[in-house]
């Protein structure tokens, strides 16, 4: 029975897929799975096999142009609209990872961090699944942030080797038995089944070194893949990846810091009539990142009868990523700058494109962030065929991984900057460690997607490189935690109405368990200062309190700077001991904090940093920071700075949270047409019930108490757990065709509702603000903040698809489609100004918080195209048009697109294979994409902009020869051109953010044996 086959097809890529491919030397995983798993028919085993040429000689369809076909033919005896890569496709190309490695698909664009390619979008839409043979999968990275300004992160890839997958699937039109949870589409990462490999043991794998351009030094990689088969019954195979990477890139940042200013909130506003953008900051930042990944899996399959197949997969990844940032910070609105002075240029949209800026502070930046991150994936699975009409399996999944992220920060001042006294007790006059620097220094600006900062000729041309400037300002260290479990049991069944070719009619149902609970920590360092004199406020009796004043502290502090005294201070008079008499925190305190150091006390601690951001964009360019290398621990590096204060980690609540997902689904399906017939129809029905259960922390009332001397300097400690349990019931039907119109033409039309999960991070944080210090008054205000939504409601769509395929040759391809998505409710960020206390007073500020939006609609065409000529010569072209309408606006514009879509992405790819020599070049290209917005207060009025990200294409090549049958030499590119990424505020002209391109090189060699 043809409907069968798919199970018991025999090792069609052995010979051609597997001993080619070298760096994941095991074919091809089969592309066609199960009707009742994937509705798609059984490939024909011609994908690589011999062909005869005339005169009777065997030519052996290996390489690059192998996997293509293969790929061609399970897209075209699918029933289902789908994409797939094979195994040689990700061994053989240069992908770092496996969102790297879907790029090149028609309809799918990735989002990329520091050179990684990250997040996959099918047809613009992150709201996307992954799963692994079909079910439940854990990277690690549902849930993160990076960098500086805490960006939430969510659905990353780049944890996964590529070496370890023996296929993907991006499904575009799910059937009822696939797992839902996809808005654009399903990607299934296929795992190799050892009884595909050939007969006996089958060895293979590679090893090379690469380059990352602007940073020193060459770094290992290899890939390792063991199988052996024995006689068809029991397959073992283990694969091994490790890889370390180097990277380096220049960055324009500052976007996490809300507090712009446009009219009322500048500084300058009497002196300069013109009103202009004006960030808090400008930070420009010189980052190398450190990587070092390695993953192992492990297959076993078993087939003791004719009937029954036992299996199990392990699947384990291992990712660390050192960022190393250091930074220089320019003011241009609120706090630190006094604004413009002397001549400026600012054009009709009110972007500053040039002029000079007085600042109150300089300031450099040293940034270590270092998160590992563990998965581990553990799948069993038991399939019954007696060839007869029924079949049946089940398959029960176990995944887990946890991510630690810690932290360190330290701020060099190169203004002068006044500290406490250095006595221990009593009021101390205050004084300056850096007193050769000056009070304050004036910047140039030249505008442009990267904008130049000089020093004018009043201010130290040498600020930034004399240690006689510098003082080591302060220190503060921090870090996440996370840990994601999840298990699922599923069964499906499967039954044949007759055993004819034609008009063959498969009945198929299902049912699935499934629970995923994460749990997600942010925390900070907090420093006990009991031991120094400092007291706890909660502890001071009812009866000595004084009215009007908050005793809300207790003895511990966040950030270790010089310039905050006692809290003590701030006490009212009769609460004080004699000790603080008549001090005042920011006033006369006793230093709180010590020792000071600087780059002339202690040399050991500075690192210059020359060519600093790539050359030409700091004065000089050469910038003195704290040395990044010693704090990639943070708690031994700042715990060593101050020996005599013990740091611990104190969990924040309002970043802190628990997120349970639990799922019960069942489905029907029926599938019409057999082999022979010129059609094949699939309708079904799937059903899910979700379970949530929230877990999100609030302030426990309106002045609650903190570890710590303020609500900026610990964390909340009276929080309540608001617990949130909620649960909803989605009917998702779905329905697919496919017909023969002509000899190599196929129609293909889908309809479907479709379902995707709320972002994590949405539904459980807390209430978080920041706060910066004004150093007008030297009192810490509230700039921005940002909530989670426990109630928010799923992504839901209706979708339709109608395609046309025409196949010619063994591997020619046209083909057109257009898809149409209907969906009900976007989750929006809006910026709402809101009213939060602070040191000041208290102040209205932006605050972003998750909303359930209306709904929007999503439509586009693809268009693909490939072809290889017999002298070897071959390409891959696709071009898609995704055009989305929501209500999002800004002040600006109304129906803006969807986050993240490009409304035009194109790819292509050509390639030349023979006699052993093998080349190739790729290049992805999409067009510009609206983000979503930024919104700041400007005075009483909030201000909404847009944020757009430029164009962005990149090249990527190989070179390969095969010296022998076994033995490969090769080098590969990315990022050939080292295109750069730009991000815009609102006007092509107001630089938002920036990261420079970077290329990185491989060389090395693959074996088989």
């Amino acid at each position: 029975m043809h409907s069968r086959s798919s199970r018991n097809r025999s090792t069609f890529l052995a010979a051609a897929s597997v001993l080619a491919l070298g760096v994941a030397t095991p074919p091809a995983f089969a592309q066609a799975a199960d009707a009742a798993d994937t509705g798609q028919q059984a490939a024909p085993e011609t994908a690589a096999q011999p062909a005869a040429e005339p005169g009777g000689d065997v030519i052996v369809v290996t390489g690059f142009r192998a996997s293509l076909e293969s790929a061609l033919n399970a897209k075209r005896e699918s029933n289902l609209i789908i994409e797939s890569v094979t195994a040689e496709d990700i061994g053989k190309f240069p992908d770092q990872n496996v969102a790297e490695s879907l790029q090149r698909l028609p309809g799918i664009q990735i989002d990329r961090e520091n050179g990684q390619g990250s997040k996959v979008r099918i047809r613009g839409l992150e709201q996307n699944v992954t799963l692994l043979n079909g079910e439940l999968f854990v990277s690690g990275l549902e849930v993160y942030k990076v960098g500086e300004g805490n960006y939430n992160r969510n659905d990353s890839l780049e944890g996964v080797p590529s070496e370890l997958i023996g296929g993907i699937e991006v499904f575009k039109s799910p059937n009822a038995s696939l797992l839902a949870g996809g808005l654009g589409g399903i990607i299934n990462l296929k795992t190799r089944n050892p009884l595909n490999l050939k007969d006996g043991l089958t060895l293979a794998g590679n090893a090379k070194m690469s380059k990352g351009s602007e940073i020193s030094g060459w770094e290992p990689a290899g890939a390792a893949v063991l199988g052996y088969n024995f006689n068809d019954r029991l397959g073992v195979i283990a694969s091994f990846s490790y890889e370390k990477t180097n990277n380096h890139v220049n960055v324009l940042g500052g976007d996490n810091r809300g507090n712009w200013a446009f009219d009322e909130g500048r500084r300058d506003r009497d002196t300069v009539p013109t009103n202009y953008y004006a960030p808090e900051y400008r930070y420009v930042t010189d980052r190398d990142q450190y990587r070092r990944r390695w993953g192992a899996s492990l297959g076993i399959t078993y087939r003791p009868t004719d009937t029954l197949e036992v299996s199990a997969q392990y699947f384990h990844s291992d990712l660390k990523i050192d960022t190393r940032e250091a930074s220089v910070k320019f003011p241009f609105g609120q706090g630190e700058s006094q604004g413009l002075v002397g001549d400026y240029t600012i054009n009709d949209n009110g972007v500053l494109l040039e002029g000079t800026v007085r600042a109150q502070s300089a300031e450099a930046i040293s940034f270590v962030d270092v998160s590992n991150i563990k998965s581990d994936n553990l799948q069993f699975a038991v399939d019954w065929d007696n060839d007869t009409n029924f079949r049946a399996s089940i398959m029960a999944n176990y995944a887990s991984s946890s991510m630690e992220r810690e932290v360190a920060n330290n701020d060099v001042r190169y203004t002068a900057y006044g500290v406490r006294g250095p006595g221990t007790s009593g009021p101390q006059p205050g004084f300056t460690p850096n007193d050769a620097a000056p009070p304050t220094f004036d910047f140039t600006y030249a505008n442009g997607d990267f904008p130049s900062f000089g020093i004018a000729p009043s201010s130290p041309q040498d600020l930034f490189s004399n240690p006689e400037y510098g003082f080591f300002k302060s220190h503060w260290a921090f870090g996440d935690r996370s840990d994601i479990d999840g298990h699922s049991l599923r069964a499906d069944f499967a039954y044949d109405v007759d055993d004819s070719f034609e008009d063959t009619v498969t009945l198929s149902a299902g049912f699935r368990y499934g629970q995923r609970t994460v749990d997600f920590v942010s925390g900070r360092y907090l420093a006990d200062y009991s031991g120094k004199g400092e007291m706890d406020a909660t502890a001071i009796p009812e009866d000595e309190r004084v009215e009007g004043y908050s005793y809300n502290w207790t003895p511990y502090g966040y950030f270790q700077d010089g310039a905050i005294g006692y809290k003590i201070c701030d006490l009212p008079e009769p609460n004080k001991p004699a000790a603080f008499a008549g001090c005042s925190r920011f006033g006369n305190s006793p230093a709180l904090i010590t020792p000071y150091q600087t780059p002339v006390s202690n040399p050991e601690r500075v690192e210059a940093i020359e060519n600093f951001a790539g050359g030409g964009r700091v004065q000089g360019d050469t910038v003195l920071v704290a040395d990044r290398s010693q704090m990639t621990n943070a708690l031994e590096w700042i715990q060593a700075l101050y020996p005599d204060t013990p740091f611990t980690f104190f969990e924040d609540p309002l970043q802190t949270y628990r997120v349970k997902e639990e799922t019960k689904a069942g489905y029907v399906m029926a599938d019409v047409g057999g082999v022979d017939d010129p059609y094949h129809v699939n309708v079904g029905l799937r059903v899910v019930n979700t379970k949530l259960t929230v877990d999100q922390n609030q302030p426990a009332n309106a002045d609650p108490s903190y570890w710590g001397t303020d609500s900026w300097n610990g964390v909340l400690r009276d929080f309540t757990t608001n617990t949130v349990v909620r649960s909803y019931t989605d009917f998702l039907p779905s329905a697919n065709a496919v017909f023969d119109v002509s000899e190599g033409t196929k129609v293909r039309f889908s309809a479907a509702r479709v379902v995707a999960r709320q972002p994590l991070v949405s539904l459980g944080q807390g209430f978080s603000t920041q706060f910066t210090r004004d150093p007008a008054d030297d009192l810490f205000k509230f700039t921005n903040g940002s909530r989670g939504n426990a109630e928010l409601d799923p992504f839901r769509a209706y979708q339709f698809d109608l395609g046309v395929e025409h196949y010619f040759g063994d591997q020619g391809l046209l083909s057109a489609g257009l898809f149409w998505k209907e969906v009900d409710s976007f989750i929006v960020n809006e910026t709402v100004a809101v009213f939060v206390n602070d040191q000041g007073g208290g102040r209205m500020g932006p605050v972003s918080q998750p909303a359930n939006g209306s709904g929007g609609r999503v439509k586009g065409l693809e268009l693909a195209a490939q072809y290889a000529f017999d002298f070897g010569l071959g390409f891959t072209a696709n071009y898609t048009f995704s055009d989305t309408e929501t209500d999002f606006s800004t002040d600006f514009t109304d129906s803006l697109p969807l986050p993240g879509v490009s409304k035009h992405s194109a790819n292509g790819q050509i390639y030349f294979e023979r006699y052993g020599f093998a080349a190739r070049a790729s290049y992805s290209w999409r067009s510009k994409q609206y983000m979503g917005n930024f919104g700041f207060a400007d005075g009483s009025v909030t201000r909404t902009l847009g944020i757009y990200q430029k164009a962005y294409g990149q090249l990527d090549g190989q070179i390969s020869y095969s010296v022998t049958d076994n033995f490969e030499v090769f080098a590969e590119a990315i990022n050939i051109t080292k295109a750069d990424t730009s991000v815009y505020l609102q006007f092509p002209e107001l630089p938002f953010r920036y990261q420079s391109g970077s290329r990185r090189i491989y060389g090395g060699v693959k074996f088989t044996f």
